[in-house]
């Protein structure tokens, strides 16, 4: 008796799980696996693996977006660079700053 109820039990937690009543879990339970993994080497979700499976062309363009998004450039790099200058030194002799 007490091994179907708990069948029943797991069955309803299950069907709830896949409705997405629980999902206000999910962030917990996101660094739980994280945890486990980095500790004791379980990698309980395996969402990325299957999702890589199932999209592979996103997972490719993810991919390349996240190797671009930042890229390493110094600070001279980037176009605005003397307009800030330039904003920061008016800013300094207005205030009385003269660095």
């Amino acid at each position: 008796m007490f091994s179907f109820a708990l069948k029943v039990l797991v069955n309803i937690l299950l069907k709830l799980a896949t409705t997405g009543a629980f999902s206000f879990l999910e962030p917990k339970l996101l660094k739980l696996d994280k945890w486990c993994e980095d500790r004791l080497g379980l990698d309980i979700i395996k969402q990325d693996k299957k999702f890589k499976e199932q999209y592979p062309l996103v997972a490719e363009r993810l991919n390349v977006l996240e190797k671009n998004s930042h890229p390493c450039k110094e600070l001279h790099e980037f176009e605005v660079y003397p307009e800030l200058i330039k904003r920061i030194e008016d800013l300094e002799l207005k205030s009385g700053r003269n660095g």
